[in-house]
């Protein structure tokens, strides 16, 4: 076997673990917003990842590849069905502790130096293959991220209970 195969057996099988783990857990917490609300949560967060990523891993500027291959494969596919879960378990804990006021500059840096330390490991087991890219790049665009993510759950939630009080 050579060490590509084993790179790529290595990247996929820890793709999947987190798969498994991250909608397993998913699927047995309790509901607290309206399946529109996590459905939406969960497109943004894909589509805002992988925005990020075909601008930012493919020419002119081609900081990092995902996965082994510089081409889309089978482990991309992998890879992008963890961005929504993730998206959901942020919106899930911000609506469940009600982070308001001073907590969510707090709740947005926990949660993009989660989200640093979870790259990390997809780095260390090759999931990501940085060219220029630097892991302090990415906390930084965590920040600006999940700030969005902060700003469109707000909106949402705030049509969601207009909604509850017209009915």
């Amino acid at each position: 076997m050579s060490h590509l195969d084993v790179l790529i057996q290595r990247n996929t099988l820890f793709t999947m673990v987190c798969l498994v783990l991250s909608y397993g857990f998913m699927w047995f917490l309790p509901s607290n917003m309206p399946k529109t609300v996590s459905i939406i949560m969960m497109l943004f967060s894909l589509d805002t990842a992988k925005s990020l990523d075909t601008t930012l891993a493919v020419p002119p500027f081609d900081l990092y590849n995902t996965n082994i291959y510089p081409y889309f494969d089978f482990a991309d596919i992998l890879t992008w069905c963890l961005y929504p879960v993730f998206g959901y378990f942020f919106a899930y804990y911000y609506n469940r502790f009600r982070i308001r006021g001073f907590m969510i500059p707090v709740f947005i840096l926990g949660c993009s130096l989660i989200g640093t330390a979870y790259e990390y490991l997809n780095v260390y087991f090759d999931v990501f293959q940085y060219r220029h890219w630097k892991l302090s790049y990415s906390f930084c665009v965590y920040l600006i991220v999940q700030t969005l993510c902060v700003l469109v759950f707000t909106k949402l939630k705030q049509h969601w209970i207009d909604q509850k009080t017209i009915h």
